[in-house]
């Protein structure tokens, strides 16, 4: 009997352009073996730091291009974020990408999130995992009040909560949410949809 063949591989780049903010690619989704590189097109050494999975990609210098990440079966979505290796300051992000088919977990301990801002792509997944039952509220970056998430409850339970999917209506969207335990305690974030 033949192997099965394997799928096609892609390899995806990420282009950071002068400033070190993401010129391409910066919110995709790519299949669950794809890879993922970084090239600098920086004047500066950068620094690109994950959320999760991946470790730092440290001084990566203008004109380089880092090696492959990726290409073990994933399905999550990993942020990231660019920082100028020589001052440490950000440059740019969160930028997000989606191995497969796989939520960006946030979790959120004593009404704070961890990673604070966040970015899925278009149609992206977000999961939240609680150490306590908080009430949440979402708007858009004008005020007005937001319902763009497939399912949208109006609380987050304890433990690890339901897949959220972004709508239509979040893509290109920067989106903010309030977390509450009572009237009198508050937390919350961003997250920035992919469009």
């Amino acid at each position: 009997m033949a192997a099965k063949p394997l799928p096609d591989l892609a390899l995806w780049t990420v282009h950071i352009a002068t400033g070190g903010v993401v010129s391409s690619n910066g919110y995709i989704k790519i299949a669950s073996l794809d890879t993922v590189s970084f090239y600098n097109g920086a004047a500066f050494p950068v620094n690109i730091v994950f959320t999760s999975n991946f470790s730092q990609i440290s001084s990566l210098a203008p004109g380089q291009t880092s090696p492959a990440i990726g290409g073990s079966p994933l399905n999550v979505t990993v942020d990231y974020t660019i920082y100028n290796a020589n001052t440490g300051q950000p440059t740019g992000g969160p930028y997000a990408v989606e191995f497969g088919t796989g939520p960006l977990v946030v979790h959120i301990s004593n009404l704070n999130t961890t990673p604070g801002s966040i970015a899925v792509p278009a149609g992206g997944e977000i999961q939240f995992n609680s150490d306590a039952i908080y009430n949440i509220t979402w708007k858009y970056s004008n005020g007005s009040p937001a319902n763009v998430w497939s399912p949208q409850p109006t609380q987050v339970a304890a433990g690890l909560n339901a897949v959220q999917v972004a709508l239509a209506g979040a893509n290109g969207q920067s989106l903010a949410y309030t977390i509450a335990a009572s009237a009198l305690t508050q937390g919350g974030g961003t997250v920035k949809v992919g469009s």
